[in-house]
């Protein structure tokens, strides 16, 4: 049973994989709407007056980075905690426990969030709908923080007893 456990690490692959597809498909489609703003603009020129939806499209495609971005530090967290890919990682990301990967994606996940509700708000015409929709984020920004706030700062550890170490 202990081995068939152990051996059971290994399925976590599949969401490796997954999760390196996923942001291969985002981080290509973010691409390709560069490329696609970036021929539009040498075809039709430059103009003030788009200046408000070319800023909207810009925060739309930089969602789409940021989340391919998550979806490549969740490949990576996962296979450092469970296949032993450590070697990968770069220097400033430490994953030793599931609780460091899931600290990372809330705080990726905020930034997502307050990105997207920029775009939101440069799309916004009128009404009081956008007031709903930043109490959300706000809220959901603040149950985040309420989770990190007893967490040691980056670079000190603590031990058993919870001294630094």
């Amino acid at each position: 049973m202990r081995a068939i456990l152990a051996a059971g690490r290994h399925v976590v692959v599949v969401a490796v994989l997954g999760c390196l597809v996923m942001f291969a498909a985002v981080t290509l489609y973010g691409a390709l709407a560069v490329a696609q703003a970036i021929v539009t603009v040498s075809r039709n020129g430059a103009s003030l007056s788009q200046l408000a939806a070319v800023t909207v499209y810009a925060f739309k495609i930089l969602d789409l980075f940021l989340l391919g971005t998550i979806l490549y530090i969740v490949a990576l967290g996962l296979g450092a905690l469970f296949l032993g890919t450590e070697g990968a990682l770069p220097r400033w990301f430490e994953v030793r426990e599931l609780q460091d990967l899931k600290n990372v994606l809330s705080q990726s996940v905020v930034v997502v969030m307050i990105v997207s509700f920029l775009g939101d708000v440069l799309d916004w015409e009128k009404g009081t709908d956008i007031v709903y929709v930043g109490g959300g984020i706000a809220m959901v920004i603040a149950a985040v923080a309420f989770m990190l706030r007893d967490l040691p700062s980056r670079g000190h550890r603590l031990d058993a007893n919870g001294a630094n170490r």
